[in-house]
Order: structure tokens, then C-alpha cells, then sequence
């Protein structure tokens, strides 16, 4: 005990270093269980340990939209302790998350620092996933549900009414998993998939006075029958001394598997070898240009792919090669000269 009748004080850290030298009291810090609706904040303690004033750079959240850096302490005396508060907004989030803030100082020894948070997510009602993507190949026909979870975390027993959605593309069907605590929504999308993307919210009403709606949106995203990546194989320049390698990816989108019966590209020593990724699915093909390779002007060239998808039997990917930029003819700069002045 102190013997003194004055209150202490806490004494400053001692400088042990040349230099600017950053400490942080900790650098992961949990918010514990939290409310979605409630923004919450939390200052990191910063310590000075060496000898010349510390500059605190920047402080940069690695999710902009829902961590901030509020105002720091941007010079810290050796020995001195400052804080960088940082602000965490947890809408839209559920369940456990984890975030990070880069802090970057006048430390040369280490001038970037990592600190992390985490938080427990508490939503009175869970809806997993709040968003539904339906992505069909382009022109078939499509018959496709997706599961959506509802999950109560309230205390008092929840009761949903009917599902509804504002477009008919969507079919609905809500189940009961456990009463008054678990639901799941069957969503179906059945059509012709065209670009019209048609998108719709869904809707149900609870009994809940805190959520007294819960709102799940839907999307249709029609792919491409067929796609290819990247849409053209591009040479260097010049004559490739060290030959070339090309990887090409054929992705089959439709629900009929597919093969691929011929690949070639019309160019004299090319050689294409086909590796079956994903069967009837995905196709990688490995291009590759015999050294001193170089196209010749006025000859187009491309990958040929032969299939057997009834949409597209044949596949053809231009081969460019980009052309040596053209030597500029040195001009002397144009040295204009005043008027004598009479």
C-alpha cells in the first residue's frame, strides 16, 4: 500500500529503444455477443517504447463499410501511451464474424501493425441465405429450389404467416422444422431462363413486434450456354524465342454433359492437349507455341474446338499477336524566338 496521502499516478513506460518503437496493449480484441442493430466501438492502447515521437501514419479498415477509424492519436511522446478507437457496425451481419484494421507508423522495425476484432452476431430472427441467385443456362428449361433457413433466437415462440413473393416466376413453399423455432422456405424457379433476369422479393409476416417481416430477395442470372475464358488468346510480340503456353477454359453450363471431340489451332508446330476438369463440365486446354513461333500478317489465326453441345458444335477463339510499337522519329524541339523589340 502507499504510504504517501496523495493519490498515485501511473508512471510513463520506459523508453528501451532508438528510435520510434510501437507496442499494442493487444492486437485482437472480442466484442462477445452483440446486437445487429447496435454499432459498437473499441479503443486499441498504443504504447511508445522508443526514444524519438511516434507517428501514427494511417489506420485502415480492411472493411471499409462496416469498420471506421475514428480520430486517433497521431503523435505519441517516447514512453507515452495513445489509442486508436475504432468503430464497428454490425448490420447485416450474423453469427460470428472477424475483422482487421492495418495500422501503419513511423516504426521502422515493423511500420505496418495487424488488429483484429471479433463479435457474436445476435439476430432476434436468422435467415440463411437472405439473398437467392437462380443461374440457368440460357434458353433451357429449368426446375430449380433452393432452401432457405428461418431461425428464431427469441425467447417466445415465433409464428410465421403464408410466404409471398411479388413475381410469379418464383413458387413458394414454407415448412416447419421445429415449431416456433425453425423454418425453411422452399423457393423454386421453373421457365425458359431468357435475359430478362426477372428478380423478386419475398415476404412473411411473424408475430414478432421486433421483426415483424422477414424479406428474402431473388435473382435470376441466365448464363451464357456455353462460355469460354478468356474470349481470345493473346501472343507477346515478336518471335517468342522461348516458345509460348496458353491455358483456355471451356465451361459447359448446361444440365447435358458434353465432350469435346477436336481441338487445334491452324498454325504449323502449335499442339493443344485437352484435360477433362470437371466431366462433361469444365475443359481446360493447354495451347502451346513452338519456340521462334510468330504470326504471320494476313493469316488469321484461331483455337478450333469441336463439341458435342447442340447449341455450340463449334468453337473458334482468335490467336492475336500484339504487334512491335513503331520506332518515333526524334524531332528537336521548336525554339521560338522573341521579336526584337525597335
Amino acid at each position: 500500500m502507499c504510504l504517501s496521502c496523495r493519490p498515485c499516478k501511473p508512471s510513463a513506460a520506459k523508453p528501451n529503444g532508438d528510435g520510434s518503437q510501437i507496442k499494442f496493449s493487444e492486437t485482437l480484441f472480442d466484442f462477445g455477443r452483440i446486437k445487429s442493430s447496435e454499432p459498437v466501438r473499441h479503443e486499441f492502447i498504443v504504447t511508445n517504447i522508443g526514444n524519438t515521437v511516434l507517428d501514427i501514419l494511417t489506420v485502415q479498415p480492411g472493411c471499409p463499410g462496416c469498420t471506421t477509424a475514428l480520430p486517433w492519436d497521431r503523435q505519441i511522446q517516447p514512453g507515452r501511451t495513445g489509442k486508436i478507437p475504432i468503430q464497428f457496425n454490425p448490420l447485416g451481419f450474423s453469427g460470428p464474424v472477424s475483422k482487421s484494421v492495418t495500422v501503419t507508423s513511423s516504426d521502422t522495425a515493423q511500420p505496418m501493425q495487424i488488429l483484429q476484432f471479433k463479435a457474436n452476431i445476435w439476430q432476434p430472427i436468422d435467415v440463411q441465405p437472405s439473398y437467392l441467385y437462380f443461374m440457368p443456362a440460357e434458353g433451357e428449361e429449368t426446375n430449380e429450389t433452393k432452401v432457405v433457413r428461418i431461425i428464431s433466437n427469441l425467447e417466445e415462440p415465433l409464428a410465421l404467416s403464408q410466404a409471398k413473393s411479388d413475381n410469379p416466376a418464383f413458387t413458394l413453399e414454407l415448412k416447419t422444422l421445429q415449431p416456433g423455432k425453425e423454418f425453411a422456405l422452399h423457393v423454386t424457379h421453373a421457365g425458359v431462363a431468357t435475359n430478362a433476369s426477372p428478380q423478386g422479393l419475398i415476404t412473411i409476416s411473424t408475430s414478432s413486434s421486433n421483426v415483424p417481416t422477414v424479406k428474402v430477395a431473388t435473382r435470376v442470372m441466365p448464363q451464357p450456354a456455353l462460355a469460354v475464358s478468356p474470349l481470345q488468346i493473346m501472343l507477346p510480340a515478336g518471335s517468342l524465342s522461348a516458345g509460348h503456353r496458353h491455358t483456355q477454359m471451356i465451361r459447359n453450363n448446361s444440365s447435358t454433359p458434353m465432350k469435346v471431340t477436336e481441338a487445334a489451332v491452324n498454325a504449323e508446330g502449335v499442339t493443344v492437349q485437352v484435360n477433362e476438369s470437371q466431366p462433361g463440365k469444365l475443359f481446360l486446354l493447354t495451347v502451346t507455341f513452338p519456340t521462334n513461333f510468330q504470326a504471320r500478317a494476313g493469316e488469321p489465326l484461331a483455337l478450333t474446338v469441336k463439341t458435342s453441345h447442340p447449341k455450340r458444335p463449334i468453337v473458334n477463339i482468335p490467336v492475336v499477336q500484339s504487334t512491335l510499337p513503331a520506332a518515333t522519329a526524334f524531332r528537336p524541339p521548336t525554339i521560338t524566338t522573341p521579336p526584337v523589340a525597335k
